[in-house]
């Protein structure tokens, strides 16, 4: 696999201090065992950052439902919620 390039930055700390930020996202995770819900731990090593797979927790039907949840929808002054059609 070829090394990736990304981008660092600026996220908000406590305050709204700048703090630095990395995204990591993308369809290429798939491949390396990475999925939606898994739990990940960074280490470093000098100048480095190790992201290591936790455990597989890995789920179809998880990962699905993570992404297409059908979501609540504000129904007037009582609160009831709606589900979308």
């Amino acid at each position: 696999m070829q090394a990736k390039e990304l981008k660092i930055y600026k996220g908000s700390g406590r305050n709204y201090a700048p703090v630095p930020q990395i995204i990591i996202q993308g369809k290429w995770l798939r491949p390396l065992g990475f999925f939606v819900g898994d739990k990940v731990t960074v280490t470093q090593e000098g100048n480095r950052l190790i992201v290591e797979k936790c455990k597989d927790g890995y789920d179809t039907e998880e990962e699905a439902a993570m992404v297409a949840e059908p979501v609540c929808r504000y129904a007037g002054p009582l609160g009831r919620c709606g589900r979308w059609s």
